[in-house]
């Protein structure tokens, strides 16, 4: 059996946890048009017959905002030097980075371009870029797919299988994610905030789980919305307490797709001042280790 690392890596939208969703088939994190979204490094764990491939889910590159901001950036460099492949995701619709390129091209790793976004891009459009891509990274293998359409998925997992090596599995095979079933919780209700609400309220979002009691038929779920000003909790309760309960209505759908049974959410904004760049907030929050 083929067993190894595969990391998924690119800058932030280009659809790094769109793939994994479609790799695993089940939704495990939040997906949203924000920068950030994923906030930490996840482990996404494929089985089929003859391989098992731990897909690393990091955190979009970007220009760091605040310590968070440069927490994530060093997970996602420090999972790209740790595994036994790089997929490099890349937006099809966007033009080439030349910068990024040029600090792939001599990577020691097998590196596999993820050209993404194709069903959008255009056949020109995508050509030029395409041919920008291959011109940078010459030694690197292509796959052209959409995340969100599910084509390519296939020929991509197997360029990725021919680059590992036998091995006994690390996880057991109906493990979806190196994280606990709460994390998914998390993501479900942050991704709804992060969809619904605007401007810069989404960025200093943390979803916190903070008790779960179950029934014969449903599960009730209690968690904490923080923020990090009070203009903020106005918005994210809303007018007369409409978004809160947007975003609660919304989540407790995913969540119960997701768990297979009715999901009651019990949704608690508040106020914990720049969180973001406090050093002790981050390790309670399981940001910094």
């Amino acid at each position: 059996m083929k067993v190894g690392f595969c990391c998924l890596y690119g800058l932030a939208n280009a659809g790094k946890s769109t793939l994994l969703n479609s790799i695993l088939g089940v939704k495990v994190n939040a997906v949203s048009d924000t920068k950030q979204t994923t906030r930490e490094n996840i482990q996404g764990i494929y089985n089929d017959d003859d391989s098992q491939i731990i897909f690393i889910d990091t955190p979009g590159l970007h220009s760091p905002h605040k310590r968070l901001g440069q927490l994530l950036l060093k997970d996602a460099n420090y999972a790209k030097d740790n595994v036994d492949v790089v997929v490099y995701v890349v937006d099809s619709t966007s033009k080439v980075n030349e910068v990024l390129c040029s600090k792939l091209e001599n990577l020691d790793i097998p590196l596999i371009v993820a050209f993404n976004k194709i069903d959008i891009c255009g056949f020109e459009r995508g050509q030029f870029h395409l041919d920008g891509y291959k011109k940078l990274l010459p030694k690197a293998e292509f796959v052209e797919m959409s995340a969100l359409k599910k084509i390519g998925i296939d020929t991509l997992i197997e360029k990725v299988k021919s680059h590992l090596q036998e091995g006994i599995p690390l996880f057991p095979k109906d493990q979806l994610i190196d994280h606990p079933t709460y994390f998914v919780w998390a993501e479900m209700i942050r991704e709804k905030c992060l969809n619904y609400l605007t401007q810069e309220v989404p960025h200093a979002i943390h979803v916190q789980i903070i008790d779960s009691k179950s029934s014969e038929d449903s599960l009730t779920i209690y968690a904490d919305i923080i923020v990090e000003k009070r203009s903020e909790k106005a918005i994210v309760i809303g007018k007369k307490g409409q978004m809160i309960s947007k975003i609660r209505r919304h989540a407790e759908r995913s969540i119960s797709i997701f768990m297979g049974c009715k999901v009651n959410l019990e949704l608690y904004v508040k106020v914990v001042e720049d969180w973001r760049d406090n050093i002790s907030r981050l390790k309670e929050y399981g940001y910094q280790k």
